[in-house]
């Protein structure tokens, strides 16, 4: 698969060579690194990205998944053209910031204060915060394959084998009040719960777990979660940088009917614009009011927190879903679900077994069984993983290896169409492969079977 990918990249392949004498690894963002090396964009529109050597790719990659409407939206585009003229960065606050964080709250359950900074992995941390200074306690239990960002407490068990630091560089007390249990297992979380000896201060997940999968929680897991945090006086945390206005205009907490004590946010709130946030019950978060004189949490939110740009891209996207949240949900959730039985479908009728997880718009095409937590994604072909990425992208559908995709509005059914014929080309392509590899067949009686 590498080979037709290498010939109709190979500017990307020039770039790549440069960016490595400026970059670490030659890129920004250690997800966008694969081998041999990543396609260069030149530029995006609607559910295509174009690279350098001018080919086109419908994108289900989606900017990290950040982008629900497409590649600029016209809804989006024209709103910041026009505040373009007012100003890119303040430093102070303004309408637009109130306007979006009302937004928020008149769509996310939990909203009902609402702190902004600028990328999801401060949001988490900040939301660690929050819970610790709430609860007077110190331990999070977050979930196995479950990403939160870069913040040093949480990167930890995102991958195999889920027991220890994801990075050189971190000291192991920074981590020593964060344990680690299984998704989608209830007795899991208690024994963690257990292990704190009354120390805990949040349970942390994503409801559908990112990294770790793209698999969707058990209704009566969260909801087993829920009753376990309300008994144990402990904050229940949802990570919803990914699901927060995708899976429904609530997230998954308005999907599932389970309402955290605090989340975050990120990705589709900011429009296309660099964003993170931390939101909850007021009580909580309003220990962040700079007024306080005892116990405050100091979030700072960082230079650019709500930046006037992200703020506008922000309300346009916010208030073009919720016009159109009657329609626009069920046609994700539609053509989210014609593609993963559509995939599987192909790659089942030639006797590949594969299980594409997600809901709403999200998926992911596991190559092995149907897994419920990142212990069992973990155990998938990767190989197969890695070379049917290769594969689309040689063909022009854009999938990032091993990572998750999304639906936007701007794809069509016939991306869709055209993504599970590319999957079942590529399930052919194997098999021939494995035929050939295997040499020619030969009767029993030319192979006499070995004694001992």
């Amino acid at each position: 698969m590498a080979g037709a990918y290498e010939r109709r990249t190979r500017e990307s392949a020039r770039l790549f060579a440069r960016a490595r004498k400026v970059f670490a690894g030659g890129v920004n963002h250690n997800a966008r690194f694969y081998e041999p090396y990543p396609i260069f964009v030149r530029r995006a529109e609607g559910s295509k990205v174009w690279d350098e050597d001018g080919n086109a790719y419908t994108d289900y990659w989606m900017g990290h998944m950040a982008l629900i409407l497409g590649h600029s939206p016209e809804v989006v585009v024209a709103a910041l053209a026009s505040q373009l003229s007012h100003g890119t960065h303040y430093g102070m606050p303004s309408r637009l910031s109130v306007e979006l964080g009302e937004e928020v709250s008149r769509s996310v359950p939990c909203a009902e204060m609402t702190r902004f900074c600028n990328t999801g992995a401060e949001a988490t941390m900040y939301l660690v915060r929050l819970a610790r200074a709430y609860t007077r306690k110190r331990v999070v239990v977050k979930m196995a394959g479950g990403w939160h960002g870069y913040n040093t407490e949480l990167n930890k068990g995102v991958h195999s084998p889920f027991d220890r630091a994801e990075s050189a560089g971190i000291v192991a007390d920074e981590q020593a009040h964060v344990l680690t249990a299984r998704f989608n297992d209830l007795a899991s979380a208690e024994d963690a719960v257990r292990r704190a000896e009354g120390d805990a201060a949040a349970i942390l997940l994503e409801p559908v777990l990112g990294a770790g999968g793209c698999i969707p929680a058990d209704s009566d897991y969260l909801r087993g979660l829920r009753e376990l945090a309300d008994r144990k006086s402990i904050v229940l945390a949802f990570d919803e940088v990914i699901t927060g206005f995708r899976v429904a205009l609530g997230g998954a907490q308005e999907m599932y009917g389970v309402e955290p004590d605090l989340a975050t946010l990120g990705k589709i709130v900011g429009g296309g614009l660099p964003i993170g946030l931390v939101c909850g019950g007021r009580e909580i978060v309003s220990l962040a009011d700079p007024a306080r004189r005892r116990d405050f949490v100091s979030i700072g939110g960082g230079t650019f927190s709500e930046n006037p740009m992200t703020m506008t891209a922000g309300l346009a996207t916010l208030r073009y879903l919720r016009r159109n949240a009657g329609s626009v949900y069920p046609r994700l959730e539609r053509m989210g679900g014609k593609l993963r039985r559509g995939v599987d479908a192909e790659f089942s009728a030639r006797g590949v077994q594969t299980f594409t997880s997600g809901v709403g718009s999200l998926f992911l095409t596991h190559f092995g069984r149907k897994p419920r937590n990142a212990e069992e994604a973990a155990a998938e072909d990767k190989e197969a993983s890695h070379s049917y990425a290769l594969h689309l992208m040689s063909r022009g559908a854009f999938l990032l290896p091993g990572h998750a995709g999304g639906v936007s509005t701007a794809h069509s059914e016939s991306d869709i169409d055209t993504l599970v014929r590319l999957s079942g080309e590529f399930a052919d392509g194997r098999r021939k492969k494995e035929d050939g590899d295997a040499g020619p067949r030969r009767s029993r009686a030319s192979h006499p079977r070995r004694t001992s």
